[in-house]
């Protein structure tokens, strides 16, 4: 038999461990009597019992219960008056339901009058003083009321007093007649000391009335009919503290405790009417609160080196002018400016007026047509021609200005065509990016060493013909 409940208990243990089941008593009854192992693979021990509380570990839902203290069926301590103290530590076992208990269960005795605060109808006992069952005092003052119902203990010796042992007070202004000098104040009027009506904040509005009654005591301080003070512009602080006291009405706009609008980047401008309000401090701004840019070249004017930009010019982070290419094209065989091309020149000596600092590089070139020592000539009589005129009309240095030819080299376009032609004949201006490495010759003589014209990365060509 026992062999035969070992191999059940094996087989059966071996369909437990994978299915998760639990083992019926009864397999675990015959397991015991047969005195067979209860360490099996996929078994749970039915009499552990770690606490010994006599609840089996599987069934006990307080398995750390203190050795010695009774339980429940489930294994957690007794608490039979529902104290919240287990009956094994509680010396009062029969406190009633929602009595406030010490570490011992028994109530507390908060006056320490030798009546537990749940039978104490006088909680608050002076210390020594002798108290009956219900934990108050004899009368002490007097007036024949008990103590115990005595809502007033400590009314002089021989004030009229009523049924609660509490002075007389015929008016119900809260001073009792012993003390009330104006013994007829009208039901629910505030009064002072003496039982007469009072005016705390003396703003001449009876505090019965007075919807603020805490005006400051100031001789500037205005109220109205409420004793409120007045807030003309409805910001919230009072016209005598107000600083700014025409602040609109109609915005919603916050204030500081000067009743001005607030200004949060103090430039000057209040937040209601800054469209930029994150203005460095210091910063001079327009009545916008944004940052001067006088010259509106997308600069402000704290950053800008050069203020004066003309408008529409192209400018760095600093303000100052980028020179853009210029382009100027002329007729077969001649060095004469077209007079369309004034209004562009005029712009690039403004420029170079406004900042001394730029100096330019006028480069000349012909198209393919006639002789090459010509062209170089002719080129460089282009580049020349421009120079007169910045240097004549406009008194830019002439140190300033570099110009070299270089013939028909470097075409921007072909010169199988008229247009290709008309497009390769020009002068090309560009600012100065470094000092020059060509030997320049006179006028209507063969210069020695051409160069590939320099360029300049940050400018932008300027087509004239697309003007």
């Amino acid at each position: 038999m026992k062999n035969r409940f070992l191999k059940l208990g094996i087989i059966t243990s071996l369909c437990l461990e994978f299915s998760g089941a639990v083992l019926p008593h009864s397999v675990s009854d015959m397991m015991a009597k047969d005195n067979m192992p209860s360490q099996v693979v996929g078994w749970i021990d039915y009499n552990k019992d770690d606490d010994n509380d006599g609840v089996p570990d599987y069934r006990d839902k307080c398995l750390n219960t203190p050795n010695g203290a009774k339980v429940d069926k489930y294994g957690c301590v007794l608490d039979n008056d529902k104290d919240g103290v287990g009956d094994y530590l509680d010396k009062c076992l029969n406190t009633p339901i929602g009595v406030k208990v010490d570490e011992n269960g028994c109530g507390v005795d908060e006056d320490k009058d030798g009546v537990v605060d749940y039978k104490d109808k006088c909680l608050d006992t002076p210390s020594g003083l002798k108290v009956d069952k219900y934990g108050c005092v004899l009368d002490t003052d007097g007036d024949d009321i008990p103590y115990n119902i005595d809502k007033c203990p400590k009314t002089p010796s021989g004030v009229k007093v009523d049924k609660n042992g509490c002075p007389l007070d015929d008016d119900k202004d809260g001073v009792p007649n012993y003390l009330d000098k104006c013994p007829n104040t009208p039901n629910g009027v505030e009064v002072d000391e003496n039982g007469c009506m009072i005016d705390t904040d003396k703003d001449g509005v009876p505090d019965i009335k007075d919807k603020c009654p805490n005006t400051p005591m100031d001789k500037n301080v205005t109220v109205d009919e409420k004793g409120c003070i007045l807030d003309t512009d409805k910001d919230g602080v009072g016209d005598y503290l107000d600083k700014c006291p025409n602040t609109p009405t109609d915005k919603n706009i916050s204030v500081d405790e000067k009743g001005c609008p607030l200004d949060d980047d103090k430039d000057g401008v209040p937040n209601y009417l800054d469209k930029c309000p994150n203005t460095p401090n210091g910063i001079e701004v327009d009545k916008n609160g944004c940052i001067l840019d006088t010259d509106k070249d997308g600069v402000v004017d704290s950053k800008d080196k050069c203020p004066n930009t003309p408008k529409d010019t192209k400018v760095n982070k600093e303000g100052c002018p980028v020179l853009a290419t210029y382009i100027f094209n002329f007729k077969f065989n001649s060095y004469k400016i077209n007079k369309k091309y004034y209004k562009n020149i005029s712009k690039l000596a403004r420029i170079l007026q406004n900042d001394k600092m730029i100096n330019i590089e006028i480069q000349g070139y012909t198209d393919n047509v006639g002789d090459e020592d010509y062209n170089m000539d002719l080129s460089l009589n282009r580049a020349n021609a421009l120079k007169r005129i910045l240097v004549s009309k406009f008194n830019i240095s002439a140190n300033r200005i570099t110009i070299k030819g270089f013939g028909s080299k470097y075409p921007i376009a072909s010169n199988d065509t008229p247009e290709g032609q008309a497009l390769n004949r020009r002068v090309v201006v560009i600012q100065k990016a470094s000092k020059p490495k060509v030997v320049k010759k006179k006028l209507n003589s063969k210069p020695k060493v051409i160069t590939k014209p320099s360029q300049d990365t940050n400018s932008t060509n300027v087509s004239e013909k697309s003007k």
